[in-house]
């Protein structure tokens, strides 16, 4: 159990109920749905032939590190991906930005939330406090936040790696906590303030400021106007876009 809240903090959005769905979906394609846990890199590596080109994604997250390794195969195997519906945490940060090409249809959305580097800067009375709301008893605290501090200290550290393999600007691993300052503002506009917020940055920022190219956005820019954020009450979810962040350097 101590395991799970540890790797569920890590995860941060992301459902943890199960592991991802895999499926051939056409010739050349294959689908994943759910959350990225371990051992789906194998599930992908099972079903992927010479005639794969396409990774058709609807995921929420999932695991850190088994989503930098799923990142590192689909940069392998020279995959594209189109997102169905949501690609959001993991999804977002590990698997998209690895893929050759990437669609985001007018009906979908990229959703980049906190990131291993992020989590990591966090001081030990807010790790205390999340481990206090996830049910950790006040004997275990000190063990227990100093364990966490570990894990997400390794997993930035992996994710730093994971970075300078796919030639990934550090900086796309950082800005978000920019984007979430901007958004406590916009989110009192809605009724909802306990809306989740995240960023969806826009393909020309991608390439000029993070160096991940091959990004087809759709309408993003017509679905985030005027104000530069979208709004989705079901998902009880504010994406934001890039007004928050300075120009590339």
């Amino acid at each position: 159990m101590k395991r799970f809240l540890c790797v569920g903090m890590m995860a941060g959005v992301t459902a943890l109920a199960g592991a991802a769905e895999f499926s051939r979906t056409g010739s050349d394609s294959i689908t994943l749905r759910g959350p990225v846990a371990d051992g789906d890199v194998d599930k992908l590596r099972l079903l992927a032939t010479s005639a794969t080109t396409l990774l058709r994604v609807n995921s929420d997250g999932g695991e850190p590190q088994s989503a930098m390794q799923l990142g590192r195969l689909v940069r392998q195997l020279r995959l594209d991906i189109a997102i169905d519906t949501v690609c959001a945490g993991s999804c977002a940060l590990y698997l998209f930005p690895a893929a050759q090409r990437k669609s985001i249809p007018d009906t979908a959305v990229l959703a980049l939330q906190d990131t291993a580097f992020l989590r990591a800067q966090e001081g030990p009375q807010h790790m205390r406090r999340s481990l206090i709301e996830a049910g950790v008893a006040a004997e275990d605290l000190g063990s227990e936040t100093a364990a966490l501090a570990a894990r997400l200290a390794d997993t930035a550290a992996q994710e730093a790696a994971f970075a300078v393999e796919l030639g990934i600007a550090p900086a796309f691993y950082r800005d978000f906590r920019q984007v979430a300052a901007r958004a406590d503002g916009v989110r009192q506009r809605f009724p909802d303030q306990e809306a989740a917020v995240y960023w969806w940055p826009g393909a020309a920022r991608l390439q000029r400021c993070y160096g991940i190219t091959g990004v087809d956005e759709g309408p993003r820019a017509a679905r985030l106007a005027p104000d530069g954020y979208l709004y989705v009450p079901a998902l009880s979810a504010l994406v934001m876009g890039d007004q928050a962040l300075q120009a590339c350097p």
